[in-house]
Parts: structure tokens; C-alpha cells; sequence
């Protein structure tokens, strides 16, 4: 996971610099080919990257089952994306720029639905981590199959979330990989309609990954995989949410972050995350 930390380094490293120091450009003559180049580049190669990483990840733990929950991911995912590019619904009205490369049906970047695909997998194998074995709830005594799910389900949904804190107003305000076109009511740099688009947009995937269970598979996956990826994805919007002042979204995902660790602590999967070799059902 080298290749994911150096290109997200060096993308905060550009923007603390260039970007927000334009005047760098025309001290150093060669930097503005570079970068012209780099600025839609190093996202995209990002993108490209953690998705290298999934698709090998999941190869060694399903073989090439992995096509199915990319497909469920894929295919809700554009289809979301698609109602809010063009109709505003659910994530309110947005367009994205051409910095992410080709869009399909000139609305949503290729690459986007491959990032939810991502994140969905990495958040959803996290929460079942951090649930561990035998999974209960809140309060004592056993739980049933449909509560078990939606614990899955609602953790790994919050665990995406705490990611879009700091993603939102590092990508459309930070940087402009794509415009919102509705005011509406913003809370800490993040349209409030636009999370309960993502909430919606992860509990439909997850259920997905619920009805394929994803969960028989995910024993197979190396313990850590899921926490490496999640910190090394998180790294980026965060960085560049840091080098831009913007406080408010690194405080909301750092409570929420440190809200999981302490209920994994309380169950005893901080530091192993290890789910038993039986079914986790």
C-alpha cells in the first residue's frame, strides 16, 4: 500500500504548496507544466490505485467472485450519482468538472462509482471487525440474523460517512472535482442533503453485500486490510482539509473515528479486529 500513501502524500504536498501558494508557479519556471499535469492526474491515479489494491485484496479471498459485490457497488452507486448530477436527487444538484476523466453519459466520472465500490467494501469489512464475532448489540442478551445485519450494515454506513466529512469540502471546496449547483443547507462545509444521500447511497450497498454475504467471505481477507486502507483513504481528504484551515470536517470525522475505536475497545477488537473462523452470521 506504498504506491496509495506516496501519491496521496505527495497530492497534499502540491496543494499545501501551489495551489494554495500560487505565486510559487512563477518563482519556479519548471513547476507549472508539472503542475497543469498533475492536478487532474494524481487524482485519477489514486482512484486507480486503491482500486488495484480491492480487486487484489479480494482476488486472493474470493477469487473472482469479487465481480458481484463490484457490480452491486458499481450499479447503485452510478445510479445515485446519475439522479443527483441530473435531477438532484438524492445528494441534491451537483455537476462534476473534468478533472476525474471520461463521464458516463456526460454526467458522472468512470472513475467515481469504481471509488464507491472502494470504500463501500473497505467500510463494510471494517465494521464487521470492529464487531468481531458473535455480534450483539447495545444492550445484553442475544440478538437476532436481522439485527446482526443491521448492525453491519448501520456501522459501516457511519464508518463512510465520517469518511465524506473531510472528502465533501476537500473536493468541491478545496479543490474543484465537482460544483454544487444547489445552495441548500450546509453544515460544516457539507450540503446536510448530500449526507443523507450518502447514508442512503451506503445502506442500499451494504444490504447488497448483506444479500450476497459478503460477511461468509470476508474471513479470508488479511485482518488488517480493512483498517490500512480505510487510514491510507482517509489520509488524503484529511491532509488536504489540514493544509486548507478547514477544522470543522477533520473535528466531525476524528470524534466519529474515535467514537468506533471506543465501542471496539468495549467489545475487544481494537487491536485484533479478528473475526473467528466460523460463519460471523
Amino acid at each position: 500500500m506504498w504506491a496509495l500513501f506516496l501519491i496521496n502524500a505527495v497530492s497534499i504536498f502540491g496543494y499545501a504548496t501551489f495551489t494554495l501558494h500560487p505565486e510559487l508557479l512563477a518563482r519556479y519556471p519548471w513547476s507549472p507544466p508539472i503542475y497543469a499535469v498533475s492536478y487532474p492526474l494524481f487524482a485519477r491515479i489514486q482512484i486507480l490505485i486503491g482500486f488495484w489494491l480491492c480487486v487484489r485484496a479480494c482476488h486472493r479471498a474470493m477469487g473472482w467472485r469479487w465481480i458481484a459485490y463490484f457490480a452491486t457497488a458499481f450499479i447503485i452507486s452510478f445510479t445515485m450519482e446519475f439522479g443527483g448530477t441530473s435531477f438532484g436527487i438524492p445528494f441534491g444538484k451537483y455537476s462534476y468538472t473534468g478533472l476525474l476523466g471520461w463521464q458516463i453519459a456526460g454526467k458522472v466520472p468512470l472513475l467515481i462509482p469504481v471509488s464507491w465500490f472502494c470504500m463501500s467494501l473497505c467500510c463494510y469489512l471494517l465494521a464487521l471487525r470492529i464487531l468481531g464475532p458473535a455480534s450483539r448489540n447495545i444492550f445484553r442478551g442475544p440478538t437476532s440474523p436481522w439485527t446482526r445485519s443491521a448492525q453491519r450494515v448501520g456501522l459501516a454506513a457511519v464508518l463512510l460517512i465520517a469518511w465524506d466529512f473531510t472528502l465533501e469540502p476537500a473536493m468541491s471546496q478545496l479543490t474543484p472535482y465537482w460544483i454544487w449547483e444547489d445552495a441548500g443547507v450546509f453544515f460544516a462545509g457539507v450540503a446536510v442533503r448530500n449526507l443523507l444521500g450518502w447514508l442512503l447511497t451506503g445502506v442500499l450497498i451494504f444490504s447488497g453485500f448483506e444479500v450476497l454475504r459478503l460477511r461468509d467471505e470476508s474471513q479470508r481477507f488479511e485482518i488488517s486490510w480493512p483498517a490500512r486502507f480505510y487510514l491510507l483513504n482517509l489520509f488524503l481528504p484529511v491532509g488536504l482539509s489540514v493544509a486548507g484551515s478547514a477544522w470543522t470536517p477533520v473535528l466531525l470525522t476524528s470524534f466519529v473515528i474515535a467514537g468506533c475505536c471506543m465501542y471496539a475497545a468495549r467489545r475487544g477488537t481494537l487491536l485484533t479486529g479478528i473475526l473467528p473462523r466460523a460463519s460471523a452470521s
